[in-house]
């Protein structure tokens, strides 16, 4: 299943009007994740959903129709993950993982007791800025503190298309059915690449200083992105209950001690 339908509104949903300038955030939700919300008059996106119930945020970019759908609790409720999942006209870039749907921009590192607790929406002109926290580094590297892991992400279209800038540690989970391309380009100029499909055995490939990633998704669509990543990980698994794989950041933290990894992305204005 590469979508979930839309939730349906019902009577507890609170409704935020997206043309409304809100010069202070409001909080628009506290649980399971404390929700802040604030849209400055004339900005280029609009709030066009909100759902307490499934903890879910729907942001349109006003002249592209380009949206942005954020998921911010875990996945007990309605089988879909906290991230990030772009979709430029082409659905929303999401996959099957382990039974639940899981957005492209992954933020969870720990999946068994790391959670989301604070989440910032701030719409500001041609910007869409998300930020997700939630647990601490000593989470995912023992020793490395009690500093709140984050994931930031700055979101514009340029051009007809996507950009989103982000900052902290998260995962990308692009499709591998029916296959992806992933080209590297390291720190000192060698390339590499690697092809990505269901019948890819089960393993772990480790990348040391990666500067550019192109992705050529075989359900997504070409993106791309420059990174000051000191680690990769790429991580596969054959089990049927995945349609997408990994690419991790948190080695980055866990061999090279590197606690923000910055990515430049790019999405092509294309289908599949």
């Amino acid at each position: 299943m590469a979508a979930v339908a839309p939730a349906v509104a019902g009577p507890q949903d609170r409704k935020l009007s997206p043309s409304a300038a809100v010069p202070e955030p409001i909080v628009a939700d506290a649980a399971p994740a404390r929700v802040t919300y604030s849209r400055q008059a004339k900005s280029q996106w609009q709030l066009t959903k909100f759902d307490p119930v499934g903890n879910s945020i729907l942001a349109t970019h006003r002249s592209s129709g380009i949206t942005i759908a954020i998921d911010y609790d875990d996945p007990a409720d309605d089988r879909h993950a906290s991230g990030i999942s772009p979709d430029t006209g082409c659905g929303p870039m999401e996959g099957e993982f382990w039974g639940s749907v899981t957005p492209l921009l992954y933020p969870i590192l720990e999946p068994e007791k790391h959670v989301i607790e604070r989440v910032r929406v701030e719409i500001d002109g041609a910007e869409l800025h998300v930020r997700m926290s939630g647990g601490a580094y000593d989470m995912v590297s023992p020793g490395a503190g009690d500093e709140t892991l984050f994931m930031n992400a700055v979101l514009t279209v340029e051009q007809g298309q996507l950009r989103a800038r982000t900052r902290g540690l998260h995962y990308v989970l692009p499709s591998k059915d029916p296959g992806t391309t992933v080209d590297l380009t390291l720190a000192d100029g060698s390339k590499l690449s690697r092809t990505f499909t269901m019948a890819t055995p089960t393993g772990r490939e480790y990348v040391d200083n990666v500067r550019a990633v192109r992705v050529a998704d075989g359900r997504y669509g070409n993106f791309s992105w420059k990174t000051d990543i000191q680690r990769l990980q790429f991580d596969l698994n054959t089990n049927p209950l995945l349609n997408v794989f990994e690419i991790d950041a948190d080695h980055a933290l866990k061999d090279r001690g590197q606690r923000v990894v910055t990515n430049n992305f790019t999405f092509a204005a294309d289908c599949r």
